[in-house]
């Protein structure tokens, strides 16, 4: 198949750059594929480090005329036979280029949880024209369901993968992060990644980190991520003023955007996940593949990922004292840290494995395209 995946966003979340590994995995499968995207995105860069064709896109909100004729353009030029947003603001801009390019079929990844409804002509026309929704999690499955005006026969949950066989695998760096950056071996290393945000909540966990401290000054805590405009900003500087007026930075460090994040948890001892609300949590299964114990709230998703206790331990978001209090108890007992991990790994490997979730986005591909034929 030749297929394009779209994604109009300039952040580096993971919603945005999920498309990259599954189109890695769709060209191995014999598949030519292309991504759609803006340029100088965080998608751009990562696509092309990938070796994976990109296409710019300047889609803006849900309409841009100027943009949609290129758009419809380029599908014709690149002849695809399928294409994938995993943005829906880009959703209603490719229903009209897709028109134009003769009416190649769309599927969409429902990424987010939505809390309004959207039950209006507008949503109703776009979900009409939408061959399949693909929900990250079942949480979101019901959510799209209650929301908007949509035949459940169109929906199903594909949750994302990671690739558990070469890129999240244990053991593979070494513990390489520690010797670049002077972290000792014998420090409990906690792992924090993701955007800069304060619904990402990396203050509950600077908050848990001063107290861990005081009873075990050993650990070090790392923050993989960057803000995101002026707000994040505000935010960051916050968090980093915090902890320099507490005489903490040699243990709590912000390491900016990381292209090694498997690095970096593959050299830590836990992975924290303090969201406030993730309907997935996509760092949580890369720490787990890593057969690292996680740590998240449970909200959102993120108990379709977790089970309290078996796999990973939960906490109720804002909890520092709870959090601090999880954390101690992996510092102190190694062998539950260690029994944790196994299981995660486990879970990841039969629920999350990249290729399997490839498998399925492939099989949904297949049966769109030849329902057109």
């Amino acid at each position: 198949m030749n297929i394009l995946q779209v994604v109009s966003s300039n952040v580096a979340g993971g919603r945005e750059l999920f498309c990259v590994p599954v189109s890695v995995k769709l060209i191995e499968k014999g598949h030519k594929v292309s991504i759609m995207c803006k340029k100088g995105s965080p998608v751009e860069a990562e696509a092309l480090r990938r070796g994976i064709d990109v296409i710019h896109t300047g889609f803006t909100w849900y309409f841009n005329p100027v943009e949609i004729f290129r758009a419809a353009r380029e599908i014709r030029k690149g002849k695809f036979e399928i294409i994938h947003s995993h943005w829906t603001r880009d959703v209603s801009n490719l229903i009209v280029a897709s028109g134009f390019a003769g009416g190649v079929p769309i599927v969409c990844t429902k990424h987010v949880y939505s809390t309004t409804m959207k039950k209006d002509l507008f949503h109703a026309w776009a979900a009409s024209h939408i061959k399949t929704m693909m929900c990250v999690c079942e949480l979101v499955r019901k959510n799209l369901l209650d929301t908007v005006s949509i035949a459940p026969s169109k929906v199903v949950t594909v949750y994302n993968g990671i690739d558990t066989k070469e890129e999240w695998r244990p053991g593979k760096f070494g513990g390489s992060f520690r010797k670049e950056n002077g972290i000792d071996e014998k420090a409990f290393l906690v792992c924090m990644a993701g955007r800069i945000n304060s619904g990402k909540g990396q203050h509950v966990l600077v908050a848990a980190a001063k107290k861990i401290l005081q009873s075990h000054p050993e650990a070090v805590f790392v923050f993989a991520g960057r803000p995101e405009g002026a707000e994040e900003e505000k935010y960051y500087e916050g968090l980093v003023a915090g902890v320099k007026e507490s005489g903490l930075e040699k243990s709590v460090r912000f390491l900016g955007f990381r292209r090694d994040l498997p690095s970096v948890i593959d050299a830590s001892d836990a992975v924290v996940m303090c969201s406030v609300f993730e309907t997935f949590g996509l760092v949580l299964i890369q720490g787990m593949a890593m057969e690292k114990p996680v740590i998240g709230t449970g909200s959102g998703g993120v108990p379709e990922i977790i089970s309290d206790g078996n796999n990973g331990l939960l906490f109720e978001y804002g909890d520092d004292v709870k959090l601090a209090g999880l954390i101690e108890g992996l510092i102190e007992a190694p062998e539950r840290r260690k029994a944790l991990g196994a299981a995660a790994r486990r879970t990841v490997v039969e629920k999350f494995e990249l290729g399997n979730t490839v498998k399925i986005i492939e099989t949904i591909y297949l049966a769109c395209v030849k329902s057109r034929s």
